[in-house]
């Protein structure tokens, strides 16, 4: 399956559960991941609704009445064998001492029980820049198969 026409309605729907008209907490979308087994895109699903959830939750906390504003930003990368999918944010990063394997929340727990066990990747977390909102930047990297990794399959 071409995981990128999965991703996008994926973000699309993320994004419209927290329109605000008055609002401006944006997404985009950029790259190829090229087509992966069904057995690996399912899950990579749940793991990438799951980062999209934790940046809307925790990146952007509200203040009062005012209005999210932000930009969330999922980037797809394939090279041969190897997926990469990076999520970034400008919201206010992660907590001092953040370690992604002793974070008590359950959709950190299951993101990367299912990077790390069941699609064997890797996952790192960690902010995404110095300053005030530094945000938060999520390299997940999973093995795929090279075969036809960028033709349609037939059909």
């Amino acid at each position: 399956v071409d995981f990128t026409s999965i991703v996008k309605p994926l973000v699309r729907v993320v994004e419209e559960t927290v329109s605000d008209p008055d609002g401006g907490l944006r997404f985009d979308v950029t790259g190829e991941s090229g087509y992966v087994p069904g057995e690996t895109a399912t899950p990579l699903a749940v793991v990438l609704n799951e980062l999209l959830q934790n940046a809307v939750d925790h990146a952007y906390p509200r203040v009062g009445d005012e209005p999210i504003e932000g930009t969330v930003h999922v980037h797809l990368e394939r090279e041969d064998s190897l997926l990469e999918v990076i999520v970034t944010d400008d919201g206010v990063g992660l907590p001092v001492g953040f370690d992604l394997t002793k974070s008590p929340g359950l959709g950190t727990s299951i993101v990367h029980a299912l990077v790390t066990g069941e699609l064997a990747g890797t996952i790192e977390m960690a902010n995404a820049r110095d300053g005030e909102r530094p945000g938060t930047r999520v390299h997940v990297r999973i093995p795929v198969p090279v075969a036809g990794w960028n033709v349609e399959p037939p059909g």
